[in-house]
């Protein structure tokens, strides 16, 4: 594709919804740089994987990702996972996001140039050039095979018994060659991508931006250290080429290269991930700003960092990302809440909108809301547990353990967002009421801002005091039951449930009986049987 081209292309897909192939496997390397962060910096809060999979954080990665480069994924993916706590992260961060917003020109020659360095999904950055991994072991070795080769076919000249060597050494070299290429192949392209990202970095310097190159200082001074590898660029596996193959295969000159490469990049290993980190940085910025183009609605939100305050958040016209129609919600509150409502009206999207809304918040500075003010949070959630077959985990122990995590990190005495969908839904009604009262009253007494959703009414009267209580509600006709998804405050009054009984074509005489059933519980407390049994 010519540059005119690319940049009409790039220009044109600016604000439009990424379409960018994944394959199996395909996220998994894109959370390496996630990962690498998550090892070296144990202190670092990062979203969980329970909360990343309850909120399917994946599914908004794809929608926000527009996938120039395998650098600007990473760093994309990390920033998502990494809500800034800190107010100079999330300053430095914002700032970014609006320097690209106010310089489209210069937005569009740093995407020509990120475009150009693109996705290497399979090169592993983060492991193949750690320093413990590199030695002039391989190279020493390669330098051997070759040069007895060399002097091998000089001999020939002085005596015709080194035809035997060269015949040797031209068999053992070829069958070396292609065994020790099928090892390291796989790597070549974490070697190309990184000589790949020196080029990309210095044609971002030679655009000449004084504000750009203030923000890449620090990748420059690596820069500088790594002149001698962008001199001796890639490493390439010839193919097509029978003569070309044939002289990688006597000499070993690809991998020759390769492990020059190699040993030069395991040296300068911080400088790499330097540059890695800025370029990520810039295209990471890119893809916030081209998602904000997209989406319609959404605020800079206003973080308060503040240490010592009572928790709070207030959310107005607040939106799912990845709902086609949704229902705007509203949400201003510091103290802790109980949400009520039948099934399908609206509780688990709207705990999932709030944490979401949270998590672009404080990663992207980028509500998807019409206005986003709020503490600066941990974020944790517990909704889409199950059994865990490989670790033998039920459903119960599961949730006993997501729980668990949530009241040790408010231990801390850091502000927490937890949001909690049915709190122990997998026991007995008497335990479950009594251990999720405990819990949530726990919750209030360590000052987290817990939102939690519950079927148990019981709840309501138990934590009335402590939480603010609000519900969903639906209106049951003849015909169909109806949800309009918007909260409401108060616990909900309807009990629709055994009313949607009878819409689904169960007879008369069975919901009177069951709706008396319900009534005798919530005046006396007790159940007891009504009468004989009825047919459905």
């Amino acid at each position: 594709m010519t540059y005119r081209k690319l940049k009409k292309r790039l220009n044109r897909e600016f604000g439009v919804i990424p379409d960018i192939p994944y394959f199996a496997g395909d996220i998994d390397t894109i959370r390496a740089y996630y990962d690498y962060r998550r090892s070296a910096e144990p202190g670092e809060f990062m979203l969980d994987d329970i909360t990343w999979n309850d909120l399917h954080m994946d599914d908004i990665f794809q929608r926000i990702n527009p996938g120039l480069s395998t650098s600007g994924e990473q760093y994309l993916y990390y920033m998502l996972r990494h809500p800034a706590v800190r107010s100079g992260d999330f300053e430095d961060r914002k700032a970014l996001i609006s320097f690209i917003e106010n310089n489209p020109m210069l937005r569009l020659n740093m995407q020509v140039i990120l475009s150009k360095l693109g996705r290497a999904r399979s090169a592993d950055l983060c492991e193949a050039f750690h320093p413990a991994t590199r030695g002039p072991g391989w190279l020493i070795l390669y330098l051997s095979l070759f040069a007895t080769l060399l002097l091998s076919a000089l001999a020939l000249q002085f005596t015709p018994y080194a035809l035997a060597f060269v015949f040797v050494l031209t068999i053992f070299n070829s069958v070396f060659h292609d065994f020790r290429l099928a090892k390291v192949s796989r790597d070549f392209n974490t070697v190309n991508y990184s000589v790949s990202m020196l080029f990309a970095l210095r044609r971002l310097q030679k655009l000449g931006n004084t504000a750009l190159d203030s923000k890449l200082t620090a990748a420059y001074h690596s820069l500088v250290r790594l002149r001698w590898v962008m001199r001796t660029g890639g490493a390439s596996v010839i193919a097509g080429d029978p003569i070309g193959e044939l002289v990688c295969s006597l000499s070993l000159i690809d991998l020759i290269t390769y492990e020059f490469i190699k040993n030069r990049l395991g040296r300068l290993h911080r400088d790499i991930f330097t540059v890695h980190e800025h370029l990520g940085k810039i295209d990471a910025a890119i893809a916030a700003a081209s998602f904000r183009k997209s989406f319609t609605g959404y605020s800079v939100p206003d973080i308060d960092f503040g240490e010592n305050k009572p928790a709070f958040i207030e959310i107005s016209g607040m939106i799912h990302p990845m709902l086609r129609n949704p229902v705007p919600n509203d949400l201003h509150t510091n103290r802790p809440l109980l949400i009520t409502g039948s099934n399908a009206s609206g509780k688990s999207t709207f705990l999932k909108t709030t944490a979401v809304c949270a998590v672009m918040a404080q990663s992207l500075c980028t509500a998807p809301a019409s206005g986003y003010r709020a503490s600066a949070f941990r974020i944790f959630t517990s909704m889409a547990l199950s059994d865990d077959l490989m670790s033998g985990d039920s459903y119960y122990i599961s949730e006993i353990k997501s729980i668990k995590r949530v009241m040790d990190a408010v231990k801390n005495g850091i502000p927490v967002l937890c949001l909690i969908d049915e709190v122990l839904r997998g026991t007995n009604t008497v335990e479950r009421i009594a251990a999720s009262s405990e819990i949530l009253e726990s919750l209030f007494e360590k000052g987290a801002l817990c939102i939690a959703a519950t079927h148990d009414i019981e709840l309501c009267t138990m934590l009335g005091g402590r939480y603010d209580l609000y519900h969903f509600e639906e209106t049951v006709d003849e015909r169909e039951m109806n949800f309009d998804y918007i909260i409401r405050k108060g616990p909900a009054m309807s009990r629709n449930a055994i009313r949607l009984l009878k819409l689904m074509g169960f007879s008369e005489r069975f919901v009177e009986a069951a709706e008396k059933k319900a009534t005798t519980y919530l005046e006396t407390g007790m159940w007891n049987r009504t009468g004989p049994e009825v047919t459905p």
